[in-house]
């Protein structure tokens, strides 16, 4: 008579195996022995250090430079409906919501300049925004 099913050393193999993944994906992207690795820099502001944690916060700093964009689109508006082409003198003067004037990672208020027309993210890693 045959035997049907999983053996316990069977199932045991494919739990060690499981867990070796579940590793490898919660904390492969810190270097290991410290050879060269793959892996992206550490961020600046040492935010998402897991795999999930990088997908999430690498989406988070998508919404922040969508945010600098359309402020700046907001500031272009209204420098071109102004009659002596400055750029407005508050991010209120350029109607900017109020839910788009800080960054959604550190929660800083975006930095403007009235003189220039510029608006820049003070978080750390952002400084390119």
């Amino acid at each position: 008579m045959k035997r049907q099913g999983n053996t316990l050393a069977a199932t045991l193999v494919v739990i060690v195996i499981i867990m070796i993944l579940a590793v490898m994906f919660f904390y492969g992207s810190q270097k290991a022995g410290g050879g060269n690795s793959t892996a992206p820099p550490p961020r600046a502001d040492h935010l998402g250090q897991t795999v999930p944690g990088r997908v999430r916060y690498d989406a988070i700093d998508t919404v922040c430079r969508n945010n600098l964009e359309q402020i700046r689109q907001f500031i272009t508006l209204a420098r071109n409906s102004s009659d002596d082409d400055k750029p407005p003198a508050s991010l209120d003067d350029a109607r900017v919501p109020m839910s788009m004037r800080t960054c959604p990672v550190g929660h800083e208020a975006y930095i403007y300049d009235p003189a220039t027309g510029n608006v820049h993210c003070p978080h750390p890693g952002h400084e390119g925004y």
